[in-house]
């Protein structure tokens, strides 16, 4: 056995070293690392840590979580179980060296670890903890060499002989979980040349969509090394978010990817950071296997349970494909128009809150007396839990145009409290910062039109899970506004207005939402995912006994005397004449409900 203890002794009692050749073959052998000593003034920092017993190497920056030694164990444990036994490891951004110490304890066939760490911090951190562990010992026991570079994954070039004679090879680490504009904001160097990677193009290369996270690039840089290895397996963890993006790009890519598979783990636990996150597992060239372009989701912990696949199917892209396939007979095109609610950003000036007594108070605590004719009640996803929402709202909101870019100065001739009230605060409006709001009247707002002032409206909450439709109704007979949290169909009649509501809230509907969205995304329903909804479709598996049935479970009111005809008369037009659904703006100072 190795006395490492007497090597290292041997090692710091030498003075006025010039060259670290010969100690770098002496911590051979105590560390397995080579090239320990980068450079003389490296041997002088290490001696003083073997004196003083302290190692002082500077702060780490920021972008990264570093694995818990037990959630490193169950990785590479199951990777072994699912009969994955690498002859080489590359780590691309080690850290502290959890994952290279979990591949020595379980990896039996590994000859080689190849590790590439930025920081210095965590370069010595991980050298500290090969001279302090049993990890040497498995080193020369299994006859392995350990290679590990400080260096910047972005820009280092991996050597040919690393990708082309290896016999089994893995990619395992966990990169950083941070997106490139953030790592800017703190002035970071661990990123890549800034770069529009995946090829954006006008408003989405401005607007942030060529913005990515570090952990997507690595990945996307990685497979590229794999596939001209032409064999071998990615096992990375990283957010769901990012696996369903490289999963997404799959078809565009020349990679022989054979195994997609994703294994999910509790990222608040090991890590405190509340996001969805797996372990992402690609393996490239295995034999008699096809390329995939879908994903099988697992538990880390229960990793021969499938959960769902998702993934592309011909040439649409689904969370999960069997629900897909039993319901893809509505995907098409929608042939009403979904709206997104009003933008304003100005949410302490702009909303309202509604106190028990009806006074209104502004988001500076401050009571605020204005003319009621601009101000609406206001519905926020959080408040879309049912299929039929209260008439009363916790919130209101000032609505200051009719239509995008209407000139607002008819406020201070008709509204002179709203008036002031807008200019008192008008320091807050103006500071608002997207474009959206350059050139545009005093006060504007956003996501405004006619359709905001239809009576009736289906709605459903953008950012949360669930994909129930909720009914909403005037309150005072006005029309009631959702914000930009939200999405909504809009309708001149009641009967119009429910048919809809029940139709989207059928189970064949249901189930077709819940095979396209992802739930663990920011904002799981967007207005490109509800106008893939062809309710003309659904309506032809949709009788009225179907919906009515429906209505029973979810309490909604349904007028006497609602019949075939109704039903058939609301298919006739929605299949000729979407358009008369909402017929041009309601006049709102007057609104009265129909079909009530």
């Amino acid at each position: 056995m190795i006395n490492k203890q007497n090597i290292l002794e041997q090692i710091f009692q030498q003075e006025n070293i010039t060259d670290v050749t010969e100690l770098n073959s002496q911590m051979l052998s105590a560390s397995g690392i080579k090239e320990f000593f980068k450079s003389v003034d490296e041997f002088y920092v290490w001696k003083e840590w073997f004196r003083k017993g302290e190692l002082d190497v500077g702060a780490r920056e920021f972008g990264d979580f570093q694995t818990p030694p037990n959630l490193a164990e169950r990785v590479c444990r199951m990777l072994n179980g699912k009969g994955i036994n690498p002859t080489t490891v590359i780590e691309p951004t080690y850290g502290k060296g959890n994952f290279i110490h979990a591949s020595l304890n379980h990896f039996k066939n590994i000859n080689k670890v190849y590790g590439i760490e930025i920081q210095k911090h965590y370069e010595m951190h991980f050298k500290k903890s090969m001279l302090q562990t049993k990890a040497i010992e498995i080193l020369h026991g299994q006859d392995i060499t350990l290679e590990i570079h400080h260096d910047d994954f972005f820009k280092h070039e991996f050597p040919e002989y690393l990708l082309g004679d290896t016999e089994e090879l893995l990619m395992l680490g966990n990169p950083p979980w941070i997106t490139v504009a953030e790592l800017s904001r703190l002035s970071s160097a661990n990123m890549p040349e800034k770069s529009n990677f995946k090829n954006y193009s006008g408003m989405d290369a401005i607007t942030g969509k060529s913005n990515f996270d570090l952990s997507e690039y690595i990945i996307i840089q990685l497979l590229e090394l794999l596939d001209k290895a032409k064999k071998g397996t990615l096992a990375l963890l990283c957010k769901n978010s990012i696996a369903k993006n490289v999963v997404n790009s799959l078809p565009d890519k020349n990679w022989n990817t054979t195994t997609v598979e994703l294994y999910n783990f509790d990222a608040k636990k090991e890590f405190n950071v509340a996001t969805d996150a797996s372990l992402f597992l690609v393996r490239v060239g295995e034999e008699g296997k096809v390329k995939v372009n879908t994903c099988d989701v697992y538990n880390l912990d229960d990793p021969n349970n499938k959960l769902r696949t998702y993934g592309w199917v011909k040439d649409k892209f689904v969370s999960d494909v069997e629900k897909y396939k039993d319901s893809s007979t509505v995907d098409n095109v929608s042939p009403l128009i979904w709206r997104s609610g009003v933008k304003h950003d100005s949410s302490k000036i702009m909303e309202l809150k509604v106190n028990e007594d009806n006074t209104l108070e502004n988001g500076l605590k401050e009571y605020v007396d204005i003319e009621d004719t601009l101000v609406y009640n206001l519905l926020k996803s959080s408040d879309l839990k049912k299929e039929t929402v209260p008439n009363k709202t916790r919130k209101k909101v000032i609505i200051t145009q009719q239509k995008v870019g209407q000139d607002t100065t008819y406020i201070k001739d008709n509204f002179p409290k709203m008036w002031g009230y807008l200019v008192k605060y008008r320091k807050f409006l103006d500071k608002r910062k997207s474009s959206i709001y350059k050139g545009k009247p005093d006060f504007s707002i956003f996501g405004i039109g006619d359709y905001s002032f239809a009576p009736y409206k289906v709605a459903i909450a953008g950012m949360y899970k669930k994909s129930n439709f909720s009914l909403v109704m005037p309150i005072n007979n006005k029309p009631v506004m959702l914000d930009d949290t939200c999405y909504f169909l809009s309708f001149s009649k009641y009967l119009d207005a429910v048919f809809t509501l029940l139709i989207l809230n059928s189970e064949l509907v249901q189930k077709f939402l819940k095979s396209l969205v992802f739930v663990d995304t920011q904002r799981p329903y967007t207005k490109d995912t509800l106008m893939r909804i062809d309710i003309l479709e659904a309506v032809k598996e949709l009788s009225l006994g179907d919906l009515l049935a429906y209505a029973k479970d979810f309490d909604i009111y349904i007028p006497l005397g609602v019949s075939e005809d109704d039903y058939a008369d609301y298919i006739e037009r929605l299949s000729t004449s979407p358009e008369t659904f909402f017929q041009g703006k309601v006049d709102s100072a007057n609104l009265q409900e129909t079909n009530k």
